[in-house]
């Protein structure tokens, strides 16, 4: 295959005779360096080699002007802003949310050559056509909009002033600058000629120049197009082209070089869609494994385009460990690794301004970041342990106070210090000393990727503070951090390698002039490869049509001309799409596929195939836990100590979660609670309850009993609520709904309270009781075995007695009837009923006062309205017997025996339960 750049140094000899009078200009740097290798082999003898030049280096050289970095033209443009009177300006932080679009519109206004004064003078008209009503009514509002229309001519008037003054310019201010001074340049370079190479779509300003150069016969110009699409009056991969070829007086008397036929090879091309990024990512690094094991040599001649340019860390991981040589031509984004991460995290602690303390959430996940472990391994502290009492004591925030509390190293605490709270040279001082502490660490640990990347980040912040103290405006935390998101998104770490050799890893605008026998694309997706109707631009549609600015139609032909140029060289190619619909980006293949499929000559070679992750149900590995003679000991120990209702209920209802709790002792991962949890809600209750009714252990209860509890749960509900969850914090946002919630269960509750006792004598006889049973007589186990438990609640009723399990949950009363007693054993869904039958069955050796019969049951919070809900056993004639009865707790024995039974029998290991 002779690529595009070979046949140009094939058509044009004049690099050759002599090359230090000509210049090679390009659309971009990275053409430039395969030309300069295709200059090397094709030289036999030393000579001086032609220039190389972009086309953005070559029109910066024309002007005399150098490019501003972007922050550098903010900052400048937010004080050409701020200069103008007649209206009131935003802080800088707000401006930087719309200034970068507005710089944009200054770019296209000068790379397209348009008359700035008429321009503005007509936006500023038509904002004032848009506002006007027929009474003349206005708006301190609509005024303010009106003027910032009006001022913008003086704003970018100011702003081009003092970039021209210090030798800066944006890119469309050195481009118009440009085309004032071509005539200029070339009679001073009068003996050069130039070489235009794999141009399509050009702003006035490029054109203007171009064509001036080859109007004064100083130049050649090579398209690289296929007559495939430009002879196709309606296909956009040729719009540029076909306007350039009528238009310009130069192609009219010149034959159009570069243009071939190469759709008319022959070409095989796969499209496949495939399940999201992840799925793309793994099916390119098996596609490129099994390209390697047909031809090693293949993949020097392979291209891999991401459409998608967040898909490079994914791809980087999937690509096969055989494939020896890489080259990545975009860098890896500084903003994906976990050191931004780290600084993310930190100015996010300081834009709180400090009110309330940081929040604990943010310090635990800057405890985990793999960047610290090293220098808190350095410091001796043991994050993890912090950590667990941080979790356990639940306090949303932390102060200076509390990072002495849990005991931070010094130097965590002057990094995290509140007091004064840092302003953002403050800031930026201390992100700078850590990051020297930690490229100490690592270097002394040879970790090289580690301080490279620390290096790169010093180097931002070391900018951030020269700026800083250049400029008066960042004066927030919130600007600091807009500033070095910019400077961020800007940086990428460089991989190093061969770049012409192995696997080309690139995006789509860097693949410009270059070709490749095999080509795979990713993202081929409308949203993405077009990029859509996306409008980063303050100017109206009908505005840059009246001024002939491009829209978004133009920048879709780009696209499509970048996209077929890529493919007409190429002889095999694999297409890569998103098949699952996204909800920002549309999600349906791009409209290049349809058009391929659809292509007369094209539509013959290409294979669709839908793909997926390989699954299936994978081998059931056995979960279950044979009890083994040790497992025995280690449980009947645990029956000694007794079991609650609850473990056992457990058991009912999962007997692996059970060995996992109950027997290992392992419990659930503590989680800080940024809003109060189930069971810290459920302590809240129990506790306050048991406060209110202590005092009346013993007593009928009276009206004025009610009436002191309704008084003292004012006091006693917070005091609970402090202890249990907030733990100094203050209290805010939902958890203050849950309290409000809590203080109406407590009224409504009370309210009851106090309507029963005007028909029944109630008395308080135990309040949290504590009893233990032993459960003897168990088939197949001799050793002891007790059941233990708390009763929320023992009464009397009547002189009828009574127990009672407070739930915050939803309790239904079919939770706690039963018809057979097997089910107490078997269903899940009677775990309430097996509960309160436990505890009766407690009660019944440590009874306050003799009863035959008895009521067991619960009081549910979210059910207040059905009060007291008790246990039943229906009977014969379907009726419920609500009284417990010896001979039902005889029964009950009998469920306990054989679920223990069933517990300690070697013969049943513990399983998980059959999922229905």
């Amino acid at each position: 295959m002779i690529t595009f750049l070979e046949s140009v140094l094939e058509d044009y000899d004049g690099w050759r005779k002599t090359p230090e009078q000509c210049i090679f200009v390009l659309p971009s740097k990275r053409a430039g360096s395969f030309l300069k290798n295709l200059l090397v082999q094709k030289t036999e003898d030393t000579s001086f080699a032609p220039r190389i030049l972009s086309i953005e280096s070559f029109v910066e050289e024309i002007s005399g002007l150098q490019y501003a970095s972007t922050i550098r033209l903010m900052f400048d443009l937010y004080a050409a802003y701020s200069a103008e009177e007649g209206f009131k300006k935003d802080s800088f932080y707000e401006f930087s949310r719309w200034g970068q679009m507005l710089l944009q519109d200054f770019n296209e206004i000068d790379r397209y050559l348009v008359n700035a004064t008429e321009f503005f003078d007509y936006l500023g008209s038509l904002q004032e056509i848009r506002h006007w009503t027929p009474e003349g009514t206005s708006t301190p509002m609509i005024d303010k909009q009106v003027k910032f229309w009006k001022s913008l001519f003086p704003i970018y008037t100011r702003f081009r002033d003092r970039l021209e003054q210090e030798g800066l310019g944006y890119q469309g201010q050195i481009y118009r600058k440009a085309t004032a001074k071509v005539g200029a340049y070339l009679q001073k370079h009068d003996s050069f000629h130039y070489v235009f190479a794999g141009f399509n779509a050009l702003n006035k300003s490029e054109e203007y120049i171009i064509r001036e150069i080859l109007n004064q016969q100083k130049a050649d110009i090579f398209w690289d197009a296929d007559s495939h699409y430009l002879e196709n009056p309606v296909h956009d991969a040729g719009y540029f082209l076909r306007t350039h070829f009528a238009s310009w007086d130069y192609l009219k008397t010149s034959a159009p070089k570069g243009v071939g036929s190469f759709f008319n090879a022959a070409k095989t091309i796969q499209i496949t869609g495939l399940p999201k990024n992840i799925a793309q990512a793994k099916y390119t690094g098996a596609l490129i494994e099994n390209l390697l094991e047909k031809d090693q040599d293949t993949l020097d001649k392979t291209a891999l385009i991401l459409g998608d340019e967040t898909l490079l860390n994914p791809i980087l991981h999937s690509l096969p460990e055989s494939l020896t040589g890489v080259n990545i031509t975009m860098g890896y984004p500084l903003k994906d690794s976990s050191l931004a991460h780290l600084f993310s995290v930190l100015f996010q602690i300081f834009g709180d301004k400090g009110q309330k303390g940081i929040p604990t959430k943010k310090i635990l996940v800057l405890f985990s970041n793999p960047f610290l472990q090293e220098w808190f391994l350095n410091l001796g502290f043991v994050h993890s342990a912090v950590t667990g009492r941080m979790v356990r004591e639940n306090k949303p925030y932390l102060s200076d106070k509390d990072f002495e509390y849990y005991g931070l190293p010094m130097e965590l605490r002057r990094l995290l210090s509140l007091q004064p709270y840092p302003d953002p040279g403050t800031i930026i001082s201390r992100f700078i000393a850590l990051l020297e502490n930690l490229q100490t660490l690592y270097l002394s640990s040879q970790d090289l990727v580690s301080v490279e990347f620390l290096r790169h980040f010093h180097l931002l912040f070391n900018q951030l503070s020269e700026l800083h103290q250049t400029y008066p405006f960042i004066t927030d935390t919130p600007s600091l951090f807009m500033l070095y998101e910019q400077l961020l998104e800007e940086d990428t770490l460089d991989f190093e390698g061969k770049p012409l050799e192995g696997l080309q890893i690139m995006g789509m605008l860097e693949s410009r002039c270059l070709d490749f026998e095999t080509v795979i694309l990713t993202s081929v997706n409308e949203g993405v490869l077009p990029a859509g109707k996306s409008n980063n631009s303050f100017i109206p549609f009908e505005v840059k049509r009246e001024f002939d600015l491009p829209t978004y139609k133009e920048k879709d032909a780009v696209y499509t001309y970048h996209f077929y140029r890529l493919l007409q060289r190429a002889k095999k190619i694999y297409i890569c799409y998103n098949t699952e619909p996204d909800v920002l980006n549309g999600g349906e293949p791009s409209r290049f596929i349809h058009q391929l499929r659809n292509d007369s000559v094209l539509s013959e070679s290409i294979r669709n195939n839908l793909a997926a992750p390989e699954s299936g149900i994978a081998p059931s590995a056995s979960e279950s836990v044979q009890k083994s003679p040790s497992l025995l000991a280690h449980l009947a120990q645990k029956a000694s100590k007794g079991f609650s209702p609850t473990s056992l209920s457990r058991y009912i209802q999962d007997p692996l979660e059970f060995y996992r709790k109950n027997v290992l002792g392992i419990r659930d991962t503590l989680e800080l609670e940024e809003t109060i949890a189930a069971n810290t809600f459920g302590n809240v209750i129990h506790e306050t309850l048991e406060i209110l009714y202590r005092p009346c252990l013993g007593h009928i209860l009276k009206p004025f009993h009610l009436v002191q509890m309704k008084k003292l749960a004012i006091e006693v509900l917070p005091e609970a609520f402090e202890k249990h969850y907030l733990k100094g914090s203050k209290l805010r946002g939902k958890n203050l709904l849950a309290l409000r919630v809590m203080e109406k269960y407590l009224d409504l509750f009370l309210e009851l309270e106090a309507e029963r006792i005007v028909s029944q004598e109630v008395c308080i006889l135990g309040v949290e009781k504590e009893l233990i049973r032993e459960l003897t007589d168990i088939p197949g186990f001799s050793g002891p075995v007790n059941i233990k438990g708390t009763v929320d609640r023992i009464e009397t009723v009547d002189g009828e007695l009574r127990i009672v399990d407070y739930k915050t949950g939803r309790v239904d009363p079919s939770n706690l009837r039963i018809a057979d007693w097997g089910t107490l054993s078997e269903d899940p869904g009677k775990s309430k009923a097996f509960q309160v039958l436990c505890y009766a069955w407690l009660l019944q050796e440590h009874m306050p006062i003799p009863a035959s019969e008895f009521r067991a049951g619960v009081f549910s919070f979210k059910r207040i309205g059905s009060g007291f809900q008790w246990f039943g056993l229906k009977t014969a004639h379907n009726r419920q017997d609500e009284m417990i009865t010896p001979e039902m707790l005889n029964q009950f024995q009998g469920v306990l025996k054989s679920l223990v039974a069933e517990l300690f029998n070697p013969e049943i290991p513990f399983t998980p339960p059959e999922k229905t």
